[in-house]
């Protein structure tokens, strides 16, 4: 075509295009942006979205387009940009493909580059060119309920960061653990794959307080960047944890899980009847401690046992009780050895400690006349009492005579006036009432003696009231079953020799053991109490005497 004479030809417009992607490093769960415009210096109209794909690397949302008129060379020219979100799929080092643009049938290309994805752990600073990254781990991921388990949350990086701030690091809360926080170490270097690292730890001590599958929400840093604030995310930590078996279980075990050990402490080995001594025992180890609890004591005859009591010097690694113990006899007191079970998560058993036996001497108390009253042997008792009955048996005899000697002399006076001899039923009536004046059965003595104590008005004072009651017990004892010394232990030996139940030696023992609390540790004993300690000595008297009329039966 020959151009019109004073025509000028048209020039073809100029067209720009440009694609760009910011920013250049981002990490797994982060978000790119990817701007795509064209331009030209001529108005620009139907123009089609640009065409490009960046799967499986990104997926590519779209988000809004934006058209800016300008003025260019007198006329009117329009920009178009469309933007997009890239989400990354993977990690790693991705070169984005070009972006294809058409406008009037011809293609425009333009390409964005390249972009890193990190994973959410990991951040590479471009300043510094310096690699941070965080981790989170457990010592087991199966442990037992209440056993310990150790959970480390680690910040790795090559070098420090060009700011005034410090990185935050931000631990879960482990709502169904029971935690201990470890004293933070400093930092040290550690060399992984061919870098060197500087480390810093947080470590937590985790009792699992119940079984299952849970799952520890992931730890967070916070690194203060100069462009802002980039937040490292490790990964969840899924647990199992195990029940306490049941095969092995001992039935006195309390519940501690961990590796324990006890041991015992008195503040003298020397000590007086009646008063007491302190006994410390220590529980130390590895092991969720707030689960600890006292020991318990085996009973010793002829010993008071008060507390346990926490003492309030107890540190997290180990509680320590205190025991009161009041001897009650004199000789060698000895303190058995004490047992605690706990179950040990390292070899999955159950396993015992347990403390040395403690010797102990016991004294008279020069100030307890109780305690020298009891300290008499039986023989020394019936001695006295012979005594006693020889001296009876005198005097009456005395009474006797004199009576009868009075009464021949008024015979052999007044003759007239003398006393006839009593008949057959007058002798039987006088045999009758004499009858009734004998003692009855062992049983009828101690409960007549139960019914004087009940109303009596000299025993309001504790120690004369069990002092009263174990006599009345110890005599009927005697009197029954041939008690020949009375203490606790001979009473269990007899009981168990004439085959008294078990459950009836044990409320007798019982009743005989607050008998020598109140004795030799006194303390008020009000009227309901010592009326109940009266119904239960009756209620045992009882029960001997009809296990005894049944065999005799």
């Amino acid at each position: 075509m020959q151009s019109t004479a004073g025509q000028v030809p048209t020039r073809p417009p100029t067209i720009n295009v440009a694609a760009a992607v910011k920013p250049r490093h981002i990490q797994l769960g982060e978000k790119a942006r990817l701007d795509l415009t064209i331009s030209g210096d001529a108005f620009i109209q139907h123009i089609e979205a640009p065409k490009f794909d960046f799967l499986p690397a990104f997926l590519a949302v779209p988000l809004h387009t934006e058209t800016t008129p300008r003025l260019e060379s007198n006329k009117i020219a329009v920009s178009m940009a469309w933007v997009y979100e890239l989400i990354p799929q993977a990690i790693g080092d991705f070169s984005l493909s070009d972006v294809r643009f058409v406008y009037q049938g011809t293609d425009y290309f333009a390409n964005p580059g390249s972009i890193r994805v990190s994973s959410a752990d990991t951040y590479i600073d471009v300043s510094t060119r310096s690699t941070h990254q965080v981790k989170v781990s457990v010592d087991t991921s199966e442990p037992y309920l209440n056993a310990p388990l150790t959970y480390t949350f680690r910040y790795l990086y090559t070098a420090v960061l060009p700011t005034q701030e410090s990185p935050i690091p931000r631990l879960p809360t482990f709502p169904d653990f029971f935690v201990e926080e470890l004293p933070t170490l400093p930092p040290h270097t550690q060399q992984i794959r061919g870098k060197t690292f500087w480390v810093e730890e947080h470590v937590r001590r985790l009792y699992p307080q119940k079984t299952g599958q849970i799952v520890i929400k992931p730890a967070t840093l916070v690194l203060p960047i100069p462009r802002g604030r980039k937040t490292l995310t490790t990964g969840p930590l899924k647990l199992n944890i195990q029940p306490l078996p049941e095969i092995g279980k001992p039935s006195h075990f309390s519940g501690a899980v961990g590796e324990y050990q006890i041991s015992a402490q008195v503040d003298r080995t020397s000590v007086e009847t009646g008063s007491a001594l302190t006994l410390s025992i220590q529980i130390s180890g590895r092991g969720n401690i707030q689960t600890v609890t006292a020991p318990k004591f085996p009973a010793v005859a002829g010993v008071v046992v008060n507390g346990p009591n926490l003492v309030e010097d107890s540190t997290p690694t180990n509680r320590t009780y205190a025991y009161a113990l009041i001897p009650a006899r004199t000789g060698t007191l000895r303190i058995p050895a004490i047992a605690y079970v706990y179950f040990d998560p390292s070899q999955a058993v159950y396993a015992t400690t347990q403390t040395t036996p403690i010797p102990i001497s016991v004294h008279p108390n020069p100030n307890d006349a109780t305690d020298i009253e009891t300290d008499i042997s039986s023989w020394s008792i019936w001695l006295i009492l012979s005594a006693v009955l020889i001296v009876v048996l005198v005097v009456a005899g005395f009474l006797w005579y004199r009576t009868r000697f009075q009464m021949f002399r008024s015979a052999a006076v007044n003759p007239g006036t003398a006393t006839p001899t009593p008949d057959s039923s007058q002798t039987t009536e006088r045999g009758r009432q004499r009858s009734e004046t004998e003692p009855g059965t062992a049983a009828e003595q101690a409960r007549d003696a139960l019914m004087e104590l009940a109303h009596s008005n000299t025993t309001d004072e504790a120690t004369a009231f069990a002092n009263a009651l174990a006599q009345i017990l110890y005599e009927y004892l005697a009197d029954t079953l041939a008690l020949t010394q009375r203490n606790i232990d001979t009473v269990r030996e007899v009981c168990v020799q004439s085959g008294i139940a078990e459950s009836i030696l044990e409320e007798l023992v019982d009743l005989l053991t607050k008998c020598d609390y109140h004795r030799f540790a006194p303390v008020p004993l009000t009227a309901a109490e010592r009326g109940l300690l009266i119904t239960r000595t009756e209620t045992v008297i009882n029960n001997i005497e009809g296990l005894q009329n049944t065999r005799t039966g």
